[in-house]
This record gives structure tokens, C-alpha cells and sequence, in this order.
């Protein structure tokens, strides 16, 4: 009976290791790869406009925290250009970005227009040879996954974009100056915050699984 009780025990330790190192081992796209995350503005550089008291800023910081998550809960190496409200130059942002040996620069920003009806997603890229493929790749889950306008890509010529080394992008997800965007941005929950992260966290993941 001890002899059955022994060889059972090996065979559930044996089965438990299998199932525990496949949720370790998992790999996914992005796994180990080394992505920057730039919260667009920051400081006395609120950004394009604000809605209800929230500036652009603070959007796309808290935007940013909400993609750092997705991509480390995948196993990506995330590095933040700002984790704070610090002043920090387009110069301070690449060179992060550069240091840190970044393979994707992905620039988080939310466009603004006096016309509060205008809504749609955008992106931007600086080096074609270097930054098209991954922003369009980005744009298109955005232009997917969050019901606007899908506005296209375009050149765009950005210190950012052009001294970083890797493949960068500028995603202008939404208009925060639309009114509905305005209201699901500041309705308290972070739904549409974490639908703009999704997206992004997707676009990103679809790239590296290309390549």
C-alpha cells in the first residue's frame, strides 16, 4: 500500500511540474523583448488640449502605466521615458530610449481639435526604412479595436522618431477633445483608458509575431 502511495505521489509531483513550468515557460511575442513606452508632454507641456480638468498629459501617463502591465504580464523588458509629471525634453526621450536598448519606441498621445465633434486614430512615423511597418502594424489594431475614424499614418518629423535607434511610432489613439471621448476618459472606471492600452499592447504584439 505504501509502494501505491509513493508511485501515486510521483506521478502528481511529475504531472504538477509539467502544468506549473508550462504557465512559466510560456512564451509569447514580445517575450523578452526590450519595448519603450513615451508618455507624450509633461510639465508646464500639457499637450493638445484637456477635457473636464484632465490634460493630455495625465491621459497618456496613466495610458502608459496600463501598457507597461499588459506587455510585463507577457514577459517584455517595458522602460517608461516618465513614470512622473517631470519636464522632459524630445532629447531626454530618445536618448531613454537609445540607453535603454529599446527594440519598439511606441510614443502614447491623444489628439485635440476646437471642432468637438472630430474623433479618429492616427499614426505617425519618422525613418520609413525603420519605423513605417511598425507603425502601421500598431495603427491598425488601434484603427480595429476602438471604434473611430481610422485616420491613416504619416511622415511626421519628430526628434523622437528620427534619433531613436529602433522601430518607433507616435500613436494619436483618439481626440481627447470629443465629447464622448471626453466623458469615457473621465467617468471614473479607466474603461476607455485600458481599451486604448489593449489596443496598443495587440498592435505591439502583432508586430514582433511578424518578424
Amino acid at each position: 500500500m505504501k509502494k501505491l502511495f509513493f508511485i501515486f505521489l510521483t506521478i502528481f509531483t511529475f504531472f504538477t511540474f509539467l502544468i506549473t513550468s508550462s504557465f512559466v515557460f510560456a512564451q509569447t511575442p514580445v517575450t523578452g523583448k526590450r519595448i519603450v513606452l513615451d508618455a507624450g508632454h509633461s510639465g508646464t507641456d500639457s499637450g493638445s488640449t484637456e477635457c473636464l480638468g484632465l490634460p493630455e498629459k495625465d491621459a497618456n501617463l496613466d495610458i502608459a502605466f496600463r501598457l507597461k502591465a499588459l506587455l510585463e504580464a507577457d514577459g517584455a523588458i517595458v522602460g517608461m521615458t516618465r513614470n512622473d509629471d517631470s519636464t522632459l525634453s524630445n532629447n531626454g526621450r530618445y536618448t531613454f530610449a537609445n540607453n535603454f536598448g529599446g527594440e519598439a519606441l511606441v510614443s502614447i498621445h491623444l489628439n485635440g481639435s476646437v471642432d468637438h465633434s472630430k474623433n479618429g486614430t492616427k499614426g505617425l512615423y519618422g525613418q520609413p526604412k525603420k519605423d513605417k511597418t511598425f507603425t502601421e502594424v500598431v495603427h491598425a489594431s488601434l484603427a480595429k479595436k476602438l471604434g473611430v475614424s481610422d485616420l491613416g499614418t504619416t511622415n511626421f518629423a519628430s526628434g523622437v522618431l528620427l534619433k531613436s535607434k529602433m522601430a518607433a511610432t507616435i500613436q494619436e489613439a483618439i481626440f481627447i477633445s470629443n465629447t464622448q471621448e471626453c466623458v469615457l476618459l473621465t467617468d471614473g472606471t479607466g474603461n476607455r483608458q485600458q481599451q486604448i492600452a489593449q489596443a496598443l499592447h495587440d498592435g505591439i504584439v502583432n508586430y514582433f509575431a511578424s518578424r
